[in-house]
């Protein structure tokens, strides 16, 4: 694999190449060539997975926030409906 360095990155480009790594839990290296690829048509030639994996890690920690206050009162269990 060979390498190409840009320079003059626009700060707003940067930025949301460092958001999207962060999002998905990997390296800036992976989210530019996922992009460049995207945008020449390449992507389409990847095998198509059958998971949830362009899912995962997709929320910001605000909406993780939120759904964990909203599903809190599912975690709990009541004692009366599971007696034995």
């Amino acid at each position: 694999m060979s390498q190409i360095t840009i320079r003059d990155l626009p700060e707003e480009v940067e930025r949301a190449i460092r958001e999207r790594a962060r999002e998905r839990h990997t390296s800036l290296n992976r989210v530019v060539t996922d992009l460049v690829e995207e945008a020449l048509g390449f992507s389409q030639n990847r095998a198509k997975r059958r998971d949830l994996s362009e899912l995962a890690g997709t929320w910001s920690a605000t909406e993780a926030d939120s759904f964990d206050t909203r599903v809190e009162s599912m975690r709990t269990i009541d004692p009366e409906i599971w007696q034995q």
